[in-house]
């Protein structure tokens, strides 16, 4: 069971899951201890699956690609090793099962079209036999709202986004190596990762902040595993009559008041928003999409996805130092 004081702890890990046990503690106003005790409680349990950073693929030159897949003739040792090709596969960044009209979501870092067209091609000429349908997607802008765990009645900030468009920022091997690290161990301290690297604790810190500045480093989180904190999670694909840029302002104020929203998607594609839920149950998620349709009548149609499980969320694709 998940208390009160488990929800502010996670509410607080979402925004700053490198924030100290001290400062934690200070915040929600119980012992270091008494948090120490929580957060590992909280991983033995597998509500909390990993501490994570969020990295900004698209300043280090990758867009952000999503492909839709229904499958067919696949039994459950194929569709093993669909998800052993997907979990090994270093440009995946992200993949579910889901129920609803596709089987998969499946996120891809890639270079350009050409390079998602690579990784694509790969996956249809190995489990060609085994899709029936497939559809896929370029995201143009995500955002990343804050989870409160229900606890405040407040307006989220929108804790980042990335829309500028592919960059290619050159990182040094220490800065691959930090972020190497940090990706899926947001927590690990400067001390260890001093210790990892065989560099100094006053340069590691100085590249973090370096990497922090110019927004590589989004910030630090946790990966959650909803069904073990009796949570659904839903995405609906959203197609709009148009998309002007007052209506994408119209999107994001509506998202940041709202507690169960937890993302907010514009791609290219046959939908033009995606929005991601965090719910109790089915009925706080169809009632929430009946007030959006209220709210922004713009909405053509939507369709519904249930995400089952979540087998793989990894921020960082495969990168080069100079």
């Amino acid at each position: 069971m998940i208390t009160l004081a488990d929800k502010k702890i996670l509410a607080i890990l979402d925004k700053n899951s490198r924030l100290p046990t001290t400062q934690i503690a200070k915040k929600i106003g119980i012992s270091r201890e008494a948090i120490t005790y929580r957060i590992n409680r909280l991983e033995k349990l597998g509500i909390i699956k990993k501490f994570i950073t969020q990295i900004d693929a698209t300043k280090l030159g990758f867009g952000v690609f999503k492909l839709y897949v229904r499958f067919q003739n696949t039994d459950k040792e194929k569709k093993e090793e669909i998800f052993n090709w997907l979990k090994e596969n270093e440009f995946v960044y992200w993949f579910a099962e889901s129920r609803g009209k596709w089987d998969c979501n499946i996120t891809i870092f890639a270079k350009n079209v050409y390079h998602f067209n690579e990784i694509y091609s790969n996956f249809i000429n190995l489990f060609g036999p085994n899709i029936e349908e497939q559809e896929f997607n370029i995201t143009t802008e995500v955002g990343i709202l804050e989870k409160n765990w229900k606890i405040e009645n407040q307006k989220r900030k929108i804790k980042k986004t990335y829309h500028q468009g592919i960059q290619k920022i050159s990182l040094e091997k220490i800065e691959v190596d930090i972020l190497k690290i940090l990706a899926n161990n947001a927590r690990t301290k400067t001390t260890e990762i001093s210790r990892l690297i065989k560099s100094s604790e006053r340069i590691i810190r100085y590249k973090i902040k370096n990497l922090e500045k110019k927004e590589i480093i989004l910030g630090y989180s946790i990966s959650v595993d909803y069904d073990k904190a009796k949570k659904e999670f839903f995405k609906s694909t959203i197609k709009l009559n148009q998309l002007s840029e007052k209506l994408k302002n119209k999107i994001r104020k509506y998202c940041q008041g709202k507690n169960n929203i937890i993302y907010y998607v514009f791609c290219l594609g046959s939908w033009q928003l995606e929005l991601e839920f965090i719910t109790d149950n089915n009925k706080e998620y169809y009632d929430e999409m009946e007030r959006i349709k209220e709210a922004i009548p713009e909405i053509k149609t939507y369709e519904t996805l249930i995400f089952s499980k979540e087998y793989k969320f990894d921020w960082l694709p495969k990168i080069e130092d100079k």
